[in-house]
């Protein structure tokens, strides 16, 4: 079941979920609104060698600027930690994917989870994308389980900065 404004704003009320910074417009009918923050991560070098490490070229400023044609990962401005019966999923604002953005990352938020988001988006513009620090970016909406889970604990649990392929 995916859940409503109403029962979105008990679960921040009685703190049984953390999303910080929040602001009020941010909560939607059926999802919350995530800002971005201005770090984003870019792959280095011409080949991506899977089994291995990649290196990354980090930038963090008032805005995110997507060259054109390129992936780029990105941060939410939002901590958060979802309880273990609560599950999100992400999808792109729009007004995003109406100038050609793409949210490509797996789009899936375990229960249990603690952490700020690190979102994969593609600019399939030949014009480079710019976007202010604390936009609205996407939406998570949130499901109830059945019951409570373990809860996440994989490697990206806890992540504050923008993180690449571990």
């Amino acid at each position: 079941m995916i859940l409503s404004d109403k029962a979105i704003k008990e679960l921040l009320n009685s703190k049984r979920m953390i999303i910080e910074p929040i602001e009020e417009k941010q909560i939607q009918p059926a999802s919350v609104d995530l800002r971005i923050s201005g770090e984003m991560l870019r792959i280095k070098g011409r080949e991506i060698v899977f089994e291995k490490e990649q290196e990354y070229e980090r930038c963090d400023g008032n805005e995110v600027i997507i060259p054109p044609r390129t992936q780029v990962l990105i941060r939410s401005l939002e901590y958060m930690e979802l309880p273990h019966d609560i599950a999100a999923m992400t999808k792109l604002r729009s007004s995003l994917s109406r100038v050609g953005l793409m949210l490509n990352n797996a789009g899936w938020v375990d229960p249990g989870f603690k952490g700020t988001l690190t979102l994969s988006v593609y600019n399939a513009n030949d014009c480079a994308l710019r976007i202010a620090k604390g936009t609205r970016f996407c939406q998570l909406i949130f499901m109830r389980l059945d019951g409570a889970s373990d809860g996440y604990a994989g490697k990206y649990s806890g992540q504050k900065a923008v993180t690449g392929k571990r």
